[in-house]
């Protein structure tokens, strides 16, 4: 469950019936198609990134992907993805190449961004009105990197700073990069991070309920690589 970043809603785009995959179906194909990764990391330095779509299955697909600024938001980000549309043959994969418009994004901390790629089963023939074709929707986080910044990523995860809040806990993430919790555990219990919030932006804070007293707080962070940072632990003082 800690892969998975996002869950996306079925969405119905005129004959084509999108069902969103979760970020863990990029290395676990649905329908027969998937990412090699599940996240990506631009650095300010890079001129490009890459990622394969895959499909093993035995038919036809109209691939279509762009970078945007929220999940649902088609709201266009300054990335554009190449080739934006094609059609991906069966046991065969493309490479996206994602390039950056060279937008002013702050030089101080990480800046997120979503992946979107939209996989329809491709049709020879003319659909008629009342048919509806399948599809699948992978959305992935785009983290947009500065290189000079001075902490590293794998020295960061125990940062995170526990106190007692209001009805719960209160947890500040004082460094420059997202930090997306993998587990959390609150003297000894896990935290549901599908209800709770499972990620904290750059140098901001945020409240967990949680019931009763918290003296004890157990956390893990996803990595780059999509695993689980190192465990980490923190004892909370009393109000």
């Amino acid at each position: 469950m800690f892969l998975i970043d996002l869950y996306r809603p079925v969405a119905i785009t005129g004959l084509c019936l999108l069902i969103s995959a979760p970020t863990l179906a990029a290395q676990n194909p649905a329908g027969g198609i998937s990412l090699n990764q599940t996240r990506v990391i631009f650095l300010s330095t890079d001129k490009a990134q890459t990622l394969a779509v895959k499909n093993t299955s035995k038919q036809n697909y109209l691939i279509q992907s762009r970078v945007q600024q929220a999940p649902d938001d088609s709201t266009a980000a300054p990335f554009i993805v190449t080739p934006p549309m094609f059609s991906l043959q069966p046991d065969n994969q493309q490479l996206l190449r994602i390039i950056p418009q060279g937008a002013a994004l702050p030089a101080d901390r990480e800046s997120l961004f979503y992946l979107a790629v939209i996989a329809i089963p491709a049709s020879g023939k003319e659909l008629p009105s009342a048919r509806v074709s399948m599809g699948v929707r992978f959305v992935i986080k785009l983290f947009y990197r500065p290189a000079d910044l001075k902490m590293t990523p794998a020295n960061t995860t125990c940062s995170l700073r526990f106190s007692p809040g209001v009805n719960g806990v209160r947890i500040e993430n004082p460094t420059p990069y997202f930090q997306t919790l993998g587990h959390l555990k609150f003297n000894g219990k896990p935290v549901n991070l599908d209800i709770q919030p499972s990620m904290l932006a750059p140098m901001s804070t945020q409240n967990y309920t949680a019931q009763g007293q918290v003296t004890q707080a157990e956390w893990q962070t996803v990595t780059d690589y999509g695993g689980l940072s190192t465990p980490c632990q923190q004892t909370l003082s009393s109000l």
